[in-house]
């Protein structure tokens, strides 16, 4: 995917986008599931909420991520979930 990093308003004047367009940094890790390892390759700022989550529930980041792993659907992908959960655990949190 080409995404041009200019935006023209004049054929003179030309502004640089590139300081709007931060992209997520993606992070990997190993996590031990009952049955294999899963490397999961997820933003930043999802391992990030997914740490926060953890530490507010008390419970290791393989625990939860071994949860989702047998809740999720088998046709949705492990990372999918996750994302899912995250934004969905926030969600709740700020109607509670």
């Amino acid at each position: 995917m080409f995404i041009q990093k200019r935006a023209f308003t004049e054929t003179t004047d030309v502004i640089d986008l590139t300081a709007l367009m931060a992209w997520p940094t993606v992070v990997s890790r190993t996590i031990p599931l009952p049955n294999r390892r899963a490397r999961l390759r997820l933003e930043s700022a999802i391992w990030s909420g997914l740490d926060d989550i953890a530490r507010k529930e008390r419970r290791p980041v393989q625990e939860l991520c071994r949860d989702v792993d047998a809740t999720r659907p088998s046709s949705t992908p492990l990372t999918s979930a996750i994302r899912s959960y995250v934004l969905d655990y926030y969600r709740e949190a700020e109607v509670r």
